[in-house]
């Protein structure tokens, strides 16, 4: 029996080499470091340099000259708009998320990037922190978004980062009995639309004293949305460009959603649809359920947001690897305040969910950086032995396999430029992701884990809600 102080020098020693290795192999990423990336904050600062014109960033035209002036090099978003001409990526956002865009297209492009890039990783850090502030150990809250969210998000320089950061503070506001900031703060979370509809729902719901300030948090961003793109504007993302976009990616690779799934084993897309759209309602009213009754039994009323949260990740009919970060924090927090079989599982569930899985199977310089996120996580919830060097091994040997087959896709060449300029530029987008789509089943089964994980998670929130 190795002595409990000799055993954490050797967990720290191992830590400390394995740490090391993985700093080597991420820095040998080169020109596919995150930071170097970026790609898609020129669809962003397109967004905004329409608004800030007074033109639609939804319709084709100005949003595809725009991107093709700035999407250049030799990256993989240079080569794609070089080699296709008729191209455009989308930036389907409401328009109050487009404020801070505008402001930033009045910069230089290379400025204006560099400030988004610190504005994600302040708001990874602050995520990490706030989750801490909550009562998780910050080297944990650290390991559970150092790569679901802080690699995944500067990689892409996606907005949800943000909306993550309204998350984690609203649920560590009602912690502390600060009702109006958490009423603001839920309302902030509409930056991501599908995630903030649920946590809106359950803080007017569960949250009687936030409710004021979460009606002047919506009347707020209403009233931004009808500045930025006007009442008539605001009606046609609501009618027009959601419906639109929400069905242009039906066989796209990366989808998570349940309707991309169903339509890729061979669900007739329609039905694929409603199912997505069904399992997001059914699964919206169970949070509704399920949240304040695991907020009670645990005695902690952050579950009221995080729940939801987590729930909204799960189904639906559009959802990317970069909101999968939503589900982090109820996984983590179930994972520190329960114990026995539920603590373990929702521990496995919790390293599933922060290994990004699709980028890890491109880059095996991640592999490292991977395993050293999942080590962190079993010594800090201080799962039993056998259990940890079980879970550490199968996730190593299911990422070694997986790069083994290398990830491949179509590549789309010389898409013309058809589209004419008032056509929503969603319709571009679903013909150029049908190029893209495969009948590769690992990109089917590299999913699996995140969803066996999702699942597993959603079912220890049910169990303990239905103690009382």
């Amino acid at each position: 029996m190795i002595p409990q102080t000799r055993r954490r020098v050797i967990v720290a020693l191992i830590s400390l080499a394995l740490g090391i290795a993985a700093v080597r192999d991420f820095s040998r990423l080169g020109p596919a470091l995150p930071w170097r990336t970026m790609d898609e904050f020129a669809d962003f600062y397109c967004a905004g340099l329409a608004f800030d014109r007074g033109a639609s960033p939804y319709t084709y035209e100005p949003l595809h000259a725009c991107e093709h002036q700035f999407n250049e090099g030799h990256s993989f978003r240079g080569k794609l708009f070089a080699a296709n001409p008729g191209v455009a990526v989308p930036a389907p956002q409401p328009p109050y998320d487009f404020v801070p865009f505008m402001a930033l297209a009045r910069a230089h492009f290379s400025v204006a990037r560099a400030i988004d890039a610190t504005a994600i990783v302040l708001a990874v850090a602050l995520s990490a922190i706030g989750l801490a502030a909550i009562g998780i150990p910050l080297a944990l809250a650290v390991a559970v978004f150092a790569l679901s969210t802080g690699y995944v998000e500067l990689n892409t320089a996606q907005i949800v980062p943000f909306a993550l950061l309204a998350l984690v503070f609203c649920g560590l506001a009602l912690e502390r009995g600060r009702n109006r900031l958490a009423g603001v703060l839920a309302a902030l979370t509409l930056v991501e639309p599908t995630v903030g509809l649920p946590v809106v729902v359950a803080t007017f719901l569960f949250a009687p004293r936030a409710r004021w300030s979460l009606a002047a948090g919506l009347a707020g961003l209403f009233a931004l949305a009808c500045a930025v793109a006007g009442p008539k504007g605001f009606l046609q993302y609501l009618i027009a460009v959601l419906p639109a976009h929400s069905r242009s990616e039906l066989f796209f690779p990366f989808q998570y959603s349940l309707t991309s799934a169903l339509a890729i084993l061979g669900i007739w897309p329609p039905l694929a649809r409603v199912a997505g759209i069904s399992s997001y309602v059914l699964l919206l009213a169970a949070a509704l359920v399920i949240a304040p009754r695991t907020s009670a039994q645990l005695k902690r009323r952050a579950f009221i947001v995080f729940v939801p949260a987590l729930c909204c990740v799960i189904g639906g009919t559009f959802l990317h690897q970069e909101e999968l970060c939503f589900a982090i924090p109820a996984v983590t927090l179930l994972a520190w305040e329960t114990t026995g079989r539920q603590r373990a599982i929702a521990t496995v569930a919790l390293c599933l969910l922060a290994v990004p899985w699709i980028p890890v199977w491109g880059s095996k310089q991640l592999l490292l950086v991977s395993l050293l996120v999942v080590a962190t996580i079993l010594v800090q919830l201080r799962l039993e032995l056998r259990t940890s060097l079980i879970t550490l091994g199968a996730i190593a040997a299911a990422i070694y396999c997986f790069e083994l087959a290398p990830p491949r896709l179509p590549a789309p060449s010389g898409m013309p430029p058809v589209y004419t300029a008032g056509q929503l530029v969603s319709l571009e987008w679903r013909d150029y992701t049908a190029l893209r789509g495969t009948h590769d089943p690992l990109w089917f089964a590299i999913k699996l884990p995140t969803w066996g994980a999702l699942l597993a998670s959603l079912a220890i929130a049910l169990s303990i809600s239905r103690r009382i």
